[in-house]
């Protein structure tokens, strides 16, 4: 029997999402030398998650992509869609695809009802569905969740955002998402190379945990965790517990102390060695 959650039954309407639509017979091919995830793999029940990295191989953008028919669904955050529009598009040249930017025409629905139409996709730390369309559907008002209730749901999933844990100067394997946004066995695609090369060596400088203390968490500032570990507040986070702080942090890491990489590692800071 599946494990019940307070998201069971429910959906949101992710309006924060910039939606663009690629079709043409070369769109799977194009879009897989542009992204670290694996476009040709069957995309029929599931969207994956991938990440459009410069040619240093650090993450620009966090996106998701879906099959819907004869085309592609790429989604992306929607304070990045002009740039992960030019971004796209300055690589499209021989290939017979278009993109086309369709925010604001078609609505991206995020939810958890096995009954609803929809394809496997893990934006939070449960897996839910994605389903587009272009007029949203008779879905029940009780069941809607909440912006900051999904937004928490996110946070503690350790899932990054831009302009905080993304800034374009971080690797995939820094922000704990390698495993499940790159396909290590897949052609070329921007970056390849030197994501590849960190995957060979096995160790990062530094990692992206969330922490948590009992005094209010200020971004940029520098943390020590008990075990003694150091790192910067990227982002102070909500939350709907009372007196608790969390916080996303970039942790250094060297060859002595390096921790394995762990979506759900939660570090508690010592107040008294909090610099803010």
């Amino acid at each position: 029997m599946d494990k019940m959650t307070s998201l069971d039954g429910r959906w949101i309407e992710l309006k924060d999402r910039a939606i663009f639509r690629i079709t043409g017979p070369d769109r799977v091919r194009y879009l897989n030398g542009q992204v670290t995830n694996d476009v040709a793999g069957p995309l029929d029940e599931r969207a994956i998650t991938a990440c459009v990295c410069s040619l240093k191989g650090k993450v620009e953008f966090l996106i998701w992509i879906s099959a819907f028919g004869d085309c592609l669904f790429v989604d992306g955050q929607l304070d990045q869609r002009d740039e992960l529009f030019e971004r796209l598009d300055r690589y499209l040249i021989a290939d017979d695809c278009e993109i086309e930017d369709v925010t604001g025409q078609w609505k991206l629905i995020h939810h958890f009802e096995k009954g609803l139409s929809g394809v496997h996709s893990r934006r939070t730390g449960t897996i839910g569905f994605d389903f587009f369309c272009e007029t949203l559907p008779d879905l029940p008002e009780a069941k809607r969740i909440a912006g900051e209730e999904f937004n928490e749901e996110q946070w503690r999933a350790l899932i990054p955002a831009s302009p905080w844990e993304i800034t374009g100067n971080e690797f995939p394997a820094e922000l704990g998402i390698a495993d499940w946004t790159v396909d290590f066995h897949k052609g070329c695609y921007l970056g390849q190379e030197i994501i590849s090369r960190i995957k060979s060596v096995g160790t990062v400088k530094r990692t992206l945990i969330l922490v948590t203390a009992e005094t209010k968490l200020v971004q940029d500032s520098i943390v020590r965790t008990d075990d003694g570990f150091e790192g910067r507040i990227t982002r102070a986070l909500k939350t709907s517990e009372e007196k608790k702080f969390y916080g996303f942090c970039l942790m250094k890491l060297s060859s002595k102390n390096a921790l394995p990489v762990d979506l759900q590692r939660v570090k508690r800071v010592t107040p008294a060695e909090m610099h803010i």
